[in-house]
């Protein structure tokens, strides 16, 4: 998907003639394998965009403001099997502008799962044996999702394992546009790491447990919320969010509100 990320990095930065978009779209590694020829088409596999009058393609997510945007804040816990790889359960909150809108949880059949995984998070086999599987969670989480902006704490291993999970089924692919908490609240909020059990102590917050989707996704919803608190003004855009949250900029650079008082 290398290719269809360089076509949507330049996408974010201005339209691009349809035709010329649609050729680029075919010649992408996995998404040549299916007709996408419409906006329509796009959207139902996740990505935010629209036809201008011109007949360009533009990226809605390079225009609209962040807080008008729909997040989706995504968690999954897998059997962490390399031979026989799994989701067991995902949870997802949607959000705008900091506030929830709604939720998404369910588990997944599995037959099996390492003990490892059993003691991490307490979810056994019994509790999957009569869960819908992985296919059927799959399809409704694309339809939860929509064309939101697909955010998580370590978005690389979620939305990467989602999707290879998608073409394990032989699935069209979800093209949201991501984002990554850990990445956005280095930038953003004060503390000596950044994983999820360390920014759970700084934010108190208390409920629900780690190593739980719905639990995890809520968790990392908040993360979010806190972080958007301190974003620079230059920060405008949904694109600007992806773009700042992605830049290697250090907070000296920033000169971020929290900052004035050291």
């Amino acid at each position: 998907m290398k290719q269809f990320e360089q076509l949507s990095d330049r996408l974010a930065k201005k339209d691009l003639n349809a035709d010329r978009f649609f050729s680029a779209l075919k010649k992408c590694e996995y998404l040549g394998d299916f007709e996408i020829n419409s906006v329509n088409e796009l959207n139902a596999l996740g990505f935010d965009a629209a036809e201008t009058e011109k007949g360009d393609i533009s990226l809605c997510t390079r225009t609209r403001n962040w807080r008008e945007q729909r997040f989706c804040v995504v968690d999954i816990e897998t059997n962490n099997l390399l031979s026989n790889p799994k989701v067991i359960e995902i949870g997802a909150v949607t959000m705008v502008n900091g506030a929830v809108l709604d939720e998404f949880h369910s588990l997944v059949f599995t037959d099996f799962l390492p003990d490892a995984i059993i003691n991490l998070t307490g979810i056994t086999v019994d509790m999957l044996k009569n869960a819908p599987s992985e296919a059927e969670v799959l399809e409704k989480f694309r339809l939860f999702l929509g064309t939101a902006v697909f955010v998580a704490h370590n978005v690389d291993f979620d939305y990467t394992f989602l999707s290879n999970a998608f073409k394990r089924h032989q699935f069209a692919p979800f093209l949201n546009r991501t984002l990554c908490t850990i990445k956005l609240a280095r930038k953003t909020i004060k503390s000596d790491r950044y994983g999820l059990e360390t920014l759970r102590g700084v934010l108190n917050i208390t409920n629900g447990t780690l190593h739980r989707a719905l639990s995890d996704a809520k968790s990392a919803a908040v993360v979010f919320q806190e972080a958007c608190k301190n974003l620079p003004k230059f920060v405008v855009t949904t694109e600007n969010l992806i773009e700042f949250t992605k830049s290697n900029k250090s907070f000296l650079e920033l000169k971020l509100p929290f900052m004035e008082d050291d």
